[in-house]
């Protein structure tokens, strides 16, 4: 699948969502001494696909990129396919980045980045493909790894990089910013805002990337999923903040979302959806479905 392919699902997705089409499955984690299972799942009745996705991560919480996503006929209950790996989830990461992005700024050049690893190329590998993408300007706090991706952007995207002093700096020369960083501590606070921006957070609801007071101060903060960002352990248990939520791409409100006179943060919380939808457009356009393991499941109970 080619990545414009991709982030034009994530719109529809979006809108789909906002039409009220979409079921999320709650998110659910359960601790065994020491791992993290996490899973989550949707339904999308009107494409006749279910499906989730879950994954284990530790302590730390580092994971192994060793996703399943699991894909049923809605209308029949029958098992499609499984996607193993991390191929669905890095897509789908990349892409959905690049459709929040669009949504607000569909003639957006130039595009800031705080974090250099795999979600910050997935970000602006989709982000070239989507939009009228010339530079990037980009931080993390390791210098080899900020060369390494300023090399690969160049080469591989054709796309301009600047890297910036700090994370401050990229704030300052940039009106959009995606944050792709694993910080356990807010990497950008309200002190560093020179103006209005528009703010897109991978992990914000595992890792406060975003300082609180930022998204109190901002009249507009945005999610894939209203139900999996206001749930237990993120940025949005409390009330004032559960009213600020909006969900992206709504009919009524795109409006005050283009509005460039004040901050806007989405929030991308790794919507199963996103898999969903990625996965049912892959299987669709695979040469064969009964690649690697066939199974013959009993009906018996």
């Amino acid at each position: 699948m080619d990545r414009r392919r991709a982030v034009e699902l994530m719109v529809a997705g979006y809108r789909a969502d906002a039409r009220g089409e979409v079921y999320p499955l709650p998110r659910t984690r359960t601790e065994a001494d020491g791992v993290t299972v996490a899973w989550m799942g949707a339904a999308i009745p009107s494409t006749d696909v279910l499906g989730f996705r879950s994954y284990l991560y530790n302590k730390e919480g580092a994971d192994r990129g060793d996703q399943v996503v699991t894909l049923y006929r809605h209308s029949t209950m029958e098992l499609k396919g499984l996607f193993l790996g991390c191929l669905v989830g890095n897509l789908r990461t990349g892409a959905a980045i690049a459709a929040a992005l669009s949504f607000v700024q569909s003639d957006l050049d130039s595009l800031g980045l705080i974090g250099t690893g795999t979600q910050a190329r997935q970000a602006v590998a989709s982000a070239a493909a989507a939009l009228p993408l010339k530079s990037v300007w980009a931080w993390s706090p390791n210098p080899e790894r900020r060369e390494a991706f300023r090399r690969w952007a160049e080469e591989t995207l054709r796309v301009e990089v600047r890297l910036g002093r700090d994370a401050a700096h990229v704030l300052h020369e940039t009106e959009a910013v995606a944050l792709t960083t694993s910080s356990e501590t807010p990497v950008i606070t309200p002190d560093m805002l020179s103006g209005p921006k528009l703010l897109v957070s991978i992990n914000a609801y595992r890792r406060p990337e975003i300082d609180l007071g930022l998204l109190k101060a901002a009249p507009y903060v945005w999610t894939d999923s209203i139900e999996q960002a206001g749930g237990p352990g993120t940025l949005f248990q409390r009330k004032e903040m559960r009213e600020k939520l909006r969900r992206l791409a709504h009919d009524e409100t795109m409006e005050e979302l283009r509005d460039k006179l004040s901050t806007r943060i989405v929030i991308n919380t790794g919507a199963a959806w996103e898999e969903v939808l990625l996965a049912e457009s892959l299987w669709r356009s695979a040469e064969q479905s009964d690649v690697g393991l066939q199974a013959t499941l009993s009906n018996v109970p």
